[in-house]
């Protein structure tokens, strides 16, 4: 998929997942272990925020929160830390 295709299924589908698990008197949900990568060669630095920036709106409707992969890990982009010490990541 392309960046705008890894981008649009998160605001569409799993924007569409999350709604029909979330209601007003609905069950606490809780959106884990996502991550920024995607299987992109080229993706730049601004794909990159892109992709992050789409899963932090979606993810952050979920009624228990989310987390991230892992806090501190080797690979980059699956590490919280790295990602918002080198601004791929923007938390509000």
């Amino acid at each position: 998929m392309t960046v705008q295709q890894n981008i649009d299924f998160v605001n569409n589908q799993r924007a569409s997942d999350l709604g029909s698990l979330t209601s007003a008197n609905g069950p606490l949900v809780l959106v884990g272990e996502w991550t920024a990568e995607f299987a992109r060669n080229d993706a730049s630095m601004e794909d990159y925020q892109r992709f992050a920036k789409a899963q932090l709106d979606v993810y952050g409707r979920a009624t228990f929160g989310w987390a991230y992969w892992a806090y501190n890990c080797d690979r980059n982009h699956w590490s919280l830390k790295w990602m918002i010490e080198n601004n791929f990541i923007q938390l509000k």
